[in-house]
């Protein structure tokens, strides 16, 4: 999580320089929490998601051309 937050922070300064477009740093930052999220949700032994539902939902993210999906890995 923190992780995240330095990241946002970072390109968030970046694009104040190298003009960026904020919209697409915070698309980033939501892709990114939406991500953490359904990772800490799938190791959650109270929860009636399936590995495989969060492996499917980041497989989408990734078909959508999310640069940010393929960087964080699986």
């Amino acid at each position: 999580m923190v992780n995240i937050l330095f990241t946002l922070l970072k390109e968030t300064f970046l694009s104040l320089i190298a003009k960026v477009a904020f919209r697409a740093v915070l698309e980033r930052f939501s892709t990114r929490l939406v991500i953490y999220g359904l990772e800490k949700l799938k190791v959650y032994s109270t929860n009636e998601v399936v590995d495989e539902t969060v492996q499917d939902v980041i497989n989408q993210l990734k078909g959508k051309g999310l640069k940010v999906v393929e960087d964080l890995g699986e």
